[in-house]
């Protein structure tokens, strides 16, 4: 039986979203494990949306929560990491900028952060390196695997390479989950706006979908991979095709909006179709830039046969050219997002112990 460590404390920002509310289930049903197998106590001792906050010194039920969530006061979260006596982990499942900025100060403390939120990694370059230093500097551990491709590694693996000096050549991949169902569905025979309509009742786009048809979300996890490749990329040199672009002024919700794509994306695929070619969204990066783009690929390709939802990365490096590295696997949904995200907790958290064991 492994040593129970020191306990390490969790807060939840997000708790009501849907990756939040995954987690909170997983973490239900897993933290006894944990504690068995790996050694770690952890405690959710705070957690909190935009309208409700809950906290317990001795740690919340995670999956019985709702209950416990009164309505928010003024510094009632930085009352909880001023408190703390133990090592401490933000869990981040919002998209919101606020919290991103948060992160800094919290890792400058030694606190650790476990992010969903593709926002702080895909600022500019600085920022990015900034926050890389501090958390190295602190000791404090800043884990972000599901900005990328929700449980699919793709960090870890491109960070390995980049510590072991093997220059990474390009990257190209299908790197949305939502798009990649989307356009799916499209092949399939169903309408544009339909197609959009189901990729967000599933759970699979962002909570406004024009972050993904307007390829924002895409453009984040594009910036963050390409940085732990080793290109230190600005986000205004991205080069974005977006798969819908609202008119000026029009106000009208975008449920009414979306049709007016709807004969325009029929005719892309037919013709698509008509090539034995599939439509892709795809993501590159090498050293002339960066680009998003709908692309035609045979439809027997790698990437034209991958499963709605899927995503795939090639990584070609020096030593990896002729045949690129690929990596691959569900790319979208809540489930998915927050095992990915439990995955960075247990890590950080086992550092955070370490970190504890090394100073006692």
């Amino acid at each position: 039986m492994n040593v129970i460590t020191s306990p390490v404390e969790l807060v939840l920002l997000g708790a009501r979203g849907q990756v939040g509310s995954a987690l909170r289930r997983r973490l239900g049903r897993e933290l006894p494990r944990l504690r068995t197998d790996a050694g770690l106590d952890l405690r959710l001792v705070a957690a909190c949306d935009r309208r409700g906050f809950a906290f317990d010194d001795a740690g919340l039920a995670p999956a019985e929560l709702e209950p416990e969530l009164r309505a928010r006061e003024p510094g009632d979260l930085e009352r909880v990491f001023e408190r703390s006596t133990h090592p401490m982990l933000l869990v981040d499942c919002t998209a919101s900028d606020e919290v991103a900025d948060r992160y800094l100060p919290l890792l400058a403390r030694g606190i650790g952060v476990v992010g969903a939120n593709k926002r702080a990694n895909s600022r500019c370059f600085a920022s990015w390196q900034e926050l890389q230093r501090t958390a190295r500097e602190q000791r404090a551990p800043y884990r972000y695997e599901t900005t990328a491709g929700a449980a699919i590694p793709l960090l870890g693996p491109l960070r390995d390479l980049r510590l072991r000096g093997e220059r990474v050549h390009s990257l190209r991949g299908v790197l949305s989950g939502s798009l990649s169902y989307l356009l799916h569905r499209l092949h399939e025979g169903c309408a544009f706006s339909a197609a959009v309509e189901e990729a967000r009742a599933l759970g699979y786009t962002e909570p406004d979908p024009l972050e993904d048809l307007r390829a924002f979300d895409l453009s984040r996890k594009l910036l963050v991979l390409a940085r732990e490749c080793g290109f230190a990329l600005e986000p205004s040199v991205l080069e974005v095709e977006a798969l819908f672009e609202p008119r000026a002024n029009d106000t009208r919700p975008l449920a009414e909006r979306l049709p007016e794509a709807d004969d325009a994306w029929r005719a892309r695929i037919e013709a698509a179709q008509a090539r034995n070619e599939r439509l892709v969204v795809l993501g590159e990066v090498d050293a002339e830039g960066a680009r998003i783009r709908v692309r035609a690929v045979p439809a027997a390709s790698e990437f034209g046969r991958l499963l709605p939802g899927q995503n795939l990365v090639c990584v070609r490096t020096e030593l990896q050219d002729a045949t690129p590295l690929s990596l691959g696997g569900p790319g979208a949904g809540a489930e998915v997002t927050a095992a990915g995200v439990l995955s960075d907790v247990v890590a950080a958290a086992a550092e955070l112990a370490a970190r504890v064991r090394a100073t006692a």
